[in-house]
């Protein structure tokens, strides 16, 4: 599986407010590649990745009325850059890895996500195929 995996892309990190968050990352050093609203069936998830000596960090806050989940805050996902996704499937389901979601197209992306070995919603390992564009 290592030769499929480029390099750690993100690492995505849920908070409670988006705008308290950057306001509290960003005079810290870390540079805002990208802010953006994502339309969602309960409403729009506020998302920002922001840029630190290489480090990416994706920051996202679930919609508005959304009951915040304080056990689930933090670090929700680690993103791997792959060189290809369809490899990746079938090699995880030789692993016997379920896939939990995808594989998705979202506009310059594309990605599968699989749980962690804890399970649960909070321990989910994100693949990626192509590098975002702003990067």
């Amino acid at each position: 599986m290592r030769e499929l995996v480029n390099k750690i892309a993100h690492i995505g990190y849920q908070v409670s407010d988006l705008t308290r968050s950057l306001a509290f990352y960003e005079p810290l050093g870390f540079q805002r590649q990208q802010r953006f609203s994502k339309p969602s069936p309960q409403g729009a998830i506020e998302v920002a990745f922001l840029e630190m000596g290489g480090a990416v960090l994706e920051l996202y806050q679930l919609p508005t009325g959304t009951p915040f989940d304080a056990p689930r805050c933090g670090i929700d996902h680690l993103a791997l850059e792959v060189s290809d996704l369809n490899a990746v499937q079938r090699r995880l389901a030789a692993l016997g890895y379920p896939l939990d979601e995808g594989p998705i197209e979202e506009e310059n992306v594309r990605f599968l996500l699989i749980r962690g070995p804890d399970g649960g919603g909070a321990a989910h390992l994100s693949l990626l195929i192509s590098r975002i564009d702003w990067m």
